[in-house]
């Protein structure tokens, strides 16, 4: 017996991005002093300037770019599909700029504005020919010279299976080498590729940084001899933490 939809079938993807967060309970909470921390692990080192003009790609509840504003920002910009999410960000954030669309149709828009960019757990919801259009509009919506930084899980650590599939709405994962690729074919400048490991600042949290820590070396050594070679300069194509951290940047001249 076949059963075949009486109309066309409505994209799986809406359906569970117009109440993300939700669908998750309490999984996604804004919890700012939890997730600020979590920013400062994940980008340590990394304070833009106050006069940084930033967008957040897939911005959620608004939580990085709260975290922007306590670090002296004021040009700030965020987009994602998710009604409820917007709804809260708004009224959490007054002042901040949020925009209901979709990212590449948003960033259409923005030709050349922003010196920075941030997608954090977004590009594993793209098909591969949608993550080269998001790059493509991520590209013409920075300045010359604009980074671009992405936060994605990490394809080569040992439990990577458990994201993969742990959200219905993933579709690729990426390895630091193929990120590099991707990052260049789309024309950028990869500055460096990193494992993160995101652990809160709790004791339970100290004993799973340091069990990660013993797991993930063991792991290293794995892929080391498995892979073998050098790795160009600021890519750690042998990290087995949970999670990746790219910088990018769009050349100055073309």
């Amino acid at each position: 017996m076949n059963w075949e939809p009486t109309n066309p079938p409505r994209d799986y993807r809406l359906r569970l991005y117009e109440a993300y967060s939700a669908n998750f309970g309490e999984g996604k909470r804004f919890v700012p002093g939890v997730q600020f921390r979590q920013y400062e692990i994940a980008y340590r080192g990394l304070v833009p300037s106050s006069s940084t003009v930033a967008g957040d790609l897939g911005c959620g509840k608004g939580e990085w770019l709260a975290w922007l504003r306590t670090k002296g920002l004021t040009s700030l910009w965020g987009v994602d599909r998710s009604r409820g999410d917007l709804a809260m960000a708004r009224t959490q954030n007054p002042g901040i700029e949020f925009v209901e669309d979709g990212i590449a149709e948003a960033l259409q828009d923005q030709p050349d504005r922003f010196d920075l960019l941030h997608a954090k757990d977004l590009i594993e919801h793209l098909r591969p020919d949608e993550l080269f259009s998001f790059l493509d509009a991520c590209s013409s919506a920075l300045k010359p010279g604009g980074q671009f930084w992405l936060l994605t899980f990490n394809a080569q650590s040992p439990l990577a299976s458990a994201t993969r599939y742990g959200d219905f709405s993933h579709e690729i994962g990426l390895t630091p080498t193929s990120m590099r690729q991707v990052l260049t074919a789309a024309g950028f400048e990869v500055v460096s590729i990193r494992g993160v490991h995101i652990c809160p600042a709790t004791a339970g949290g100290f004993v799973r940084k340091w069990i990660w820590r013993i797991c993930g070396g063991i792991a290293r050594v794995l892929l080391r001899s498995r892979h073998g070679g050098a790795a160009p300069a600021g890519i750690d194509a042998f990290t087995a933490a949970p999670d990746l951290f790219a910088i990018a940047r769009k050349p100055t001249a073309s």
